[in-house]
């Protein structure tokens, strides 16, 4: 029968390293270098004080010994340790994944400029050293685009002048085309007049074209006229 085999413990340390020199020498770099060769999961370090640096780690207790053999062993180069401290950690800060805090540490290290990004061991400087090409291959970009900018804004007054030219153009037009407006509303006002009168032409124009009929009609009504007279008499 297999024996259950329980997940492997997890613990959390922290790891005081105090000396005359631990700081601006890159001892937290280093830290970081042999955390990721060892497969450390979660870890963070500053510098507190002048003389120390503070070392968070939450990681299996197995591969956390590992680690811890390696900080007590070894130094970066130019340090003067003189203790090295260790104690469970209970407070309330969450140790980041080790990749969180690699990106911490590269703003962190950026932001003190060129001159500290060159002395970065091994690959993290050749990282940093891309990161800043890149960013100033972007800055060199973000110069063209604001020049283009302000070149187009240039272009865009002169469009804009000649828009103001055209607009009090089309005012004038549209002064000219009211007072046509105006011209026709008289002349359509006459022609309603005229309207009118050739109207009363056409009523009498009518009356006029029954004249023949009735012309026709008066040699018979004279004649009984006469008819009707000698009748009576």
């Amino acid at each position: 029968m297999k024996r259950f085999q329980g997940r492997p413990r997890v613990v959390k340390v922290r790891v005081l390293v105090e000396g005359s020199k631990v700081q601006e020498i890159g001892y937290r770099i280093f830290l970081l270098e042999k955390a990721l060769e060892n497969g450390v999961g979660n870890i963070y370090s500053r510098n507190v004080d002048r003389d120390k640096v503070e070392l968070l780690v939450d990681d299996e207790e197995e591969r956390l010994e590992r680690f811890y053999h390696v900080v007590l062993n070894e130094r970066p180069e130019g340090s003067s340790v003189d203790t090295i401290k260790r104690e469970p950690y209970s407070g309330n800060m969450l140790i980041p994944p080790i990749d969180r805090y690699f990106q911490f540490l590269t703003l962190e290290q950026m932001s003190r400029g060129r001159e500290e990004i060159v002395k970065l061991p091994g690959f993290i400087g050749a990282y940093l050293e891309k990161v800043a090409v890149a960013l100033g291959g972007i800055d060199y970009k973000f110069g063209e685009v604001i020049e283009r900018f302000g070149l187009f804004g240039e272009q865009a007054k002169g469009m804009n002048l000649k828009l103001e030219k055209v607009d009090s153009t089309l005012g004038g037009m549209d002064e000219k085309l009211s007072g046509m407006n105006d011209k026709l509303e008289k002349v359509d006002s006459k022609l309603g007049g005229m309207d009118k009168k050739l109207g009363g032409i056409d009523s009498n124009i009518e009356k006029l074209s029954t004249l023949p009929d009735k012309i026709d009609l008066l040699p018979g009504r004279i004649a009984e006229a006469i008819f009707s007279k000698e009748k009576k008499s």
